[in-house]
């Protein structure tokens, strides 16, 4: 994966380096090489720009809601526990 310049900027401000410190260079090398993590950053990117629309809506109707959270694999909050 190429990673994007912007978001190893973004990367490297938040660990405290910048772009040419050596940990921003492992990183860099990282991406460029590692599938998984192009995959996992795609799910990132694929996830905020979900928020993204779904927040300019009024409301979800709920079937969206819970098809979304099982696409995502994440536990249904409106699901009560059954105890």
């Amino acid at each position: 994966m190429k990673l994007n310049e912007e978001l190893l900027r973004e990367i490297c401000e938040y660990m405290g380096s910048d772009l040419n410190s050596p940990p921003c260079k492992i990183i860099r090398d990282h991406m460029d090489a590692c599938h998984n993590c192009e995959v996992y950053v795609d799910k990132i990117k694929q996830t905020i720009e979900i928020y993204r629309v779904a927040d300019q809506c009024e409301e979800m109707p709920d079937n969206v809601t819970h098809n979304l959270l099982a696409c995502l694999k994440l536990n249904d909050p409106f699901k009560t526990c059954d105890k």
